[in-house]
Protein backbone atom coordinates (compact mmCIF):
# COMPACT_ATOMS: atom_id res chain seq x y z
CA UNK A 1 0.00 0.00 0.00
CA UNK A 2 1.67 3.44 -0.69
CA UNK A 3 0.54 5.70 2.07
CA UNK A 4 4.11 8.13 0.69
CA UNK A 5 2.73 11.78 0.31
CA UNK A 6 -0.45 11.14 2.63
CA UNK A 7 -1.72 13.68 5.16
CA UNK A 8 -1.83 12.08 8.45
CA UNK A 9 -2.90 13.08 11.82
CA UNK A 10 -1.40 12.24 15.31
CA UNK A 11 -3.29 12.47 18.25
CA UNK A 12 -2.38 11.21 21.69
CA UNK A 13 -4.71 8.54 23.22
CA UNK A 14 -2.25 7.69 26.34
CA UNK A 15 0.86 7.92 28.28
CA UNK A 16 2.55 5.27 28.93
CA UNK A 17 4.24 6.86 32.44
CA UNK A 18 1.89 8.04 35.06
CA UNK A 19 3.38 11.61 35.54
CA UNK A 20 3.87 11.98 32.00
CA UNK A 21 2.17 14.77 30.33
CA UNK A 22 -1.09 14.00 28.24
CA UNK A 23 -1.25 16.38 25.50
CA UNK A 24 -4.43 16.49 23.80
CA UNK A 25 -3.51 18.52 20.42
CA UNK A 26 -3.81 16.82 17.21
CA UNK A 27 -1.08 17.37 14.93
CA UNK A 28 -1.00 17.27 11.29
CA UNK A 29 2.05 15.14 9.62
CA UNK A 30 2.84 13.99 6.51
CA UNK A 31 3.81 10.31 5.64
CA UNK A 32 7.09 10.39 3.77
CA UNK A 33 7.79 6.15 3.87
CA UNK A 34 6.18 3.19 5.18
CA UNK A 35 8.48 0.34 5.61
CA UNK A 36 6.16 -2.59 5.59
CA UNK A 37 8.15 -5.32 6.68
CA UNK A 38 9.28 -3.20 9.97
CA UNK A 39 5.46 -1.57 10.41
CA UNK A 40 6.61 1.54 10.61
CA UNK A 41 5.59 5.16 8.81
CA UNK A 42 7.88 7.71 8.70
CA UNK A 43 6.61 11.18 8.93
CA UNK A 44 7.55 14.90 8.62
CA UNK A 45 5.67 17.28 11.28
CA UNK A 46 3.85 20.02 9.20
CA UNK A 47 3.83 22.45 12.22
CA UNK A 48 4.76 21.12 15.72
CA UNK A 49 8.26 21.00 17.04
CA UNK A 50 9.96 17.87 17.53
CA UNK A 51 10.13 17.73 21.04
CA UNK A 52 5.99 18.56 20.82
CA UNK A 53 5.86 14.79 20.39
CA UNK A 54 6.03 12.50 23.23
CA UNK A 55 8.32 9.14 23.21
CA UNK A 56 6.23 7.74 26.07
CA UNK A 57 2.07 7.85 24.38
CA UNK A 58 0.21 6.08 22.99
CA UNK A 59 -0.96 7.81 19.00
CA UNK A 60 -3.69 7.07 16.89
CA UNK A 61 -2.42 8.19 13.15
CA UNK A 62 -5.61 8.85 11.33
CA UNK A 63 -4.50 8.55 7.51
CA UNK A 64 -6.83 11.18 5.90
CA UNK A 65 -6.76 11.50 2.13
CA UNK A 66 -6.79 7.47 0.60
CA UNK A 67 -9.93 6.62 -1.00
CA UNK A 68 -10.44 4.37 2.25
CA UNK A 69 -9.26 6.04 5.11
CA UNK A 70 -7.72 3.92 7.91
CA UNK A 71 -6.33 4.42 11.43
CA UNK A 72 -3.66 3.07 13.62
CA UNK A 73 -2.05 2.70 16.41
CA UNK A 74 1.70 2.98 17.77
CA UNK A 75 4.31 4.64 19.51
CA UNK A 76 6.75 7.31 18.78
CA UNK A 77 10.05 5.52 18.31
CA UNK A 78 12.83 8.39 17.55
CA UNK A 79 12.52 11.94 16.20
CA UNK A 80 15.08 13.44 14.11
CA UNK A 81 15.70 16.01 11.62
CA UNK A 82 17.26 15.52 8.43
CA UNK A 83 17.04 17.24 4.74
CA UNK A 84 13.07 16.02 4.84
CA UNK A 85 12.38 18.41 7.96
CA UNK A 86 10.76 17.36 11.46
CA UNK A 87 11.35 13.27 11.04
CA UNK A 88 9.57 10.95 13.19
CA UNK A 89 9.49 7.08 13.31
CA UNK A 90 6.31 5.69 14.25
CA UNK A 91 6.09 1.78 15.32
CA UNK A 92 2.59 0.63 14.64
CA UNK A 93 1.13 -1.58 16.94
CA UNK A 94 -1.42 -3.97 15.55
CA UNK A 95 -1.86 -2.94 12.11
CA UNK A 96 -4.37 -0.70 9.89
CA UNK A 97 -7.98 -0.40 10.99
CA UNK A 98 -10.84 1.10 8.63
CA UNK A 99 -11.79 4.87 9.69
CA UNK A 100 -15.44 4.59 10.43
CA UNK A 101 -17.62 7.90 9.89
CA UNK A 102 -19.63 8.61 12.54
Amino acid sequence: MGYEGCTAKLRMERVILEDSFFDETEYLCKIIAYDEEEGTLYLVSEEAELTSYSLDGIYECSIENLEDPVICKGIIKERYWNKAGKVMKFKIQNGFYKKLLN
